[in-house]
């Protein structure tokens, strides 16, 4: 892909939002908003060994998260199969389990991350949902929590996506969002720029314009703040407070929503 040119609407004018060091930046599209890493990075998520560990080392916070999420998927939907795109461990699956799903299935692209939500009973493909061959119309639910930001060909990823899920499916996406208080404050230091693996970087309203064009409708899009936990740090207690007041304010630092598909724009995008 040409980093002279936006992926989106292909214009090639960037405004320069931020530099995270002397060879990255993140840049603005003038003419569609959407921001991205530039250049683009390249990243290998099956070779990264920690990556298992850190989600079993902290599988109390990442349960409640999966829990929250599973909350709002079972305002829509409670029972078929339910795929979760970036499972890891598959503690989302858990949940979906215990929500009534009948069948539960994961992407994973980390093969140790990927072997511990099979042993949970789960059934865990490996490699990218555009190189699947799913069935189409196969899922009730479908969800990519903190996944499109790290996909550098989203188009098709939101196109298969569609593809896989049935009429009156529901999706659940969630994804940093760098119009919050958070990242006005932490700036460069800000979790959601995640280095470096993060390709895109969204706010509320390219979030839903992106979904949108990929087929998807929006049933409702929140805006809530990550998990900024308390210690002995005064440094870290300070950002957490001001964590809990950007949520209160509705201002936090993650944009997740609930879509619908929309049949007609699917071919579009794969064109």
């Amino acid at each position: 892909m040409k980093n002279e040119v936006c992926y989106r609407c292909n214009d090639s004018r960037f405004d320069r939002m931020l530099a995270i060091d002397k060879a990255v930046s993140i840049v603005k599209c003038r003419k569609c908003g959407l921001a991205r890493t530039y250049p683009y990075p390249d990243f290998n998520y099956g070779s990264q060994e920690k990556y298992c560990k850190f989600y079993l080392d902290n599988g109390s916070s990442f349960r409640t998260f999966a829990r929250a999420i599973m909350a709002e998927v079972k305002k829509y939907k409670t029972g078929g199969r339910f795929l979760d795109i970036g499972c890891s461990v598959g503690y989302l699956l858990d949940e979906a389990r215990d929500a009534g799903f009948k069948e539960t299935f994961g992407v994973e692209l980390n093969l140790d991350a990927a072997e511990a939500a099979r042993k949970k009973g789960h059934v865990v493909y490996t490699k990218p949902l555009e190189e699947l061959k799913l069935e189409e119309k196969m899922f009730d639910a479908v969800s990519f929590n903190h996944v499109l930001e790290h996909i550098l060909y989203f188009k098709p990823f939101l196109a298969q996506t569609g593809r896989i899920l049935k009429d009156d499916g529901v999706v659940y996406a969630g994804m940093p969002n760098y119009n919050s208080l958070m990242q006005k404050w932490l700036k460069q230091n800000w979790y959601g720029w995640g280095m470096p693996d993060h390709v895109w970087h969204f706010e509320p309203a390219t979030f839903k314009a992106v979904m949108m064009e990929g087929g998807f409708e929006a049933k409702g899009i929140k805006q809530n703040t990550m998990g900024y936990s308390y210690s002995k740090s005064l440094r870290k207690n300070t950002i957490a407070t001001v964590a809990r007041i950007a949520d209160r304010l509705g201002c936090g630092d993650q944009a997740l929503g609930v879509f619908k598909k929309v049949i007609f724009t699917q071919v579009d995008w794969l064109r």
